[in-house]
């Protein structure tokens, strides 16, 4: 098969991948990107499809390796979110609070800054790293090995650091 029609047979799958994806959940919304992300990953491992005899078997573990990394993402996203309103609880306030907007600006826009300094290869691997890729995922996307990955997230923190260093003498 060619991989002009094993693209062919992916975009026919999108209503199988539809009801894949009402397994993993219920939200319309959710479902569509579960369909969307599996259709981009399936496309972008299409060469892997070689080794796999059963193409509907294939597509359901990219979508469910998809939902799982997605789901541990949130998960991550939720704990840290919820470990920050622990320590807004703990420091005294109640709830309601409010939030000084202003300092968060202006620590986002540093934040920002000293991320546009970083290569922009460093700055993609780093970015993944933070929405939960694994160093495996993120070596296989950039194509290079993962030693290398685990390198450039390290000098990209070590860089951040240095140029954020006010945050760190001021907290």
């Amino acid at each position: 098969m060619t991989s002009i029609q094993l693209q062919q047979q992916i975009e026919q799958s999108k209503s199988i991948l539809t009801q894949f994806a009402r397994k993993f959940t219920k939200d319309p919304d959710d479902i569509q990107d579960l369909v969307q992300e599996t259709l981009v990953k399936s496309i972008r491992y299409i060469d892997e499809y070689e080794n796999n005899p059963k193409f509907l078997s294939w597509l359901y573990v990219i979508m469910k390796n998809v939902f799982i990394n997605q789901y541990r993402r949130d998960q991550k996203r939720l704990a840290y979110e919820n470990s920050r309103l622990s320590d807004v609880r703990d420091m005294g306030y109640s709830e309601p609070f409010s939030r000084n907007n202003s300092e968060g600006k202006f620590t986002m826009n540093d934040i920002e800054l000293a991320m546009k300094k970083l290569p922009a290869e460093s700055s993609e691997i780093f970015n993944m790293h933070i929405e939960g890729y694994k160093y495996r995922e993120i070596a296989e996307y950039f194509n290079m090995p993962e030693g290398t990955v685990k390198t450039r997230i390290h000098h990209a923190r070590k860089f951040l650091q240095a140029q954020l260093s006010i945050y760190k003498s001021a907290s």
